[in-house]
């Protein structure tokens, strides 16, 4: 499994849990679609998956890291390594275009650019064949 979440809770006032997750799985090529209102903690969700945020209890692994183990430093340079996610409140760069946006986290990952480079890709190939 690429991304699993175990007994995962997390609330931002620990009266009123906002994520109750018992279990969630996805592996390589399956894909997830978060939908709902506002405040109903999607981006909550990618908070705690991208290790921004840490669960109030449970476990997240991301491949073969617990992520919940891991250092805020670890936990950051595995974001930068191997998570792709653009959150729709922040860190996308308005003077950049949607293409450099996807391609700015090579720029900081030694590791994404080492992968695409054993591919034979470029990181604005990759960036082209993502956004379809």
């Amino acid at each position: 499994m690429l991304l699993r979440l175990e007994s995962v809770r997390f609330g931002w006032s620990r009266a009123h849990p906002l994520i109750d997750i018992g279990s969630l799985a996805l592996g390589r090529g399956e894909a997830l679609f978060l939908a709902g209102p506002s405040g109903s903690g999607k981006s909550t969700l990618l908070s705690l998956v991208g290790g921004v945020v840490a669960p109030d209890a449970g476990r997240i692994h991301i491949g073969a890291h617990e992520l919940t183990a891991l250092s805020r430093t670890a936990r950051d340079r595995l974001r930068a390594d191997e998570l792709g996610i653009i959150f729709q409140q922040f860190n996308l760069l308005p003077f950049l275009s949607v293409q450099d946006n996807v391609v700015l986290p090579c720029r900081f990952s030694a590791a994404r650019r080492a992968r695409l480079a054993s591919r034979g890709v470029t990181p604005f190939e990759e960036a082209h064949r993502l956004l379809g």
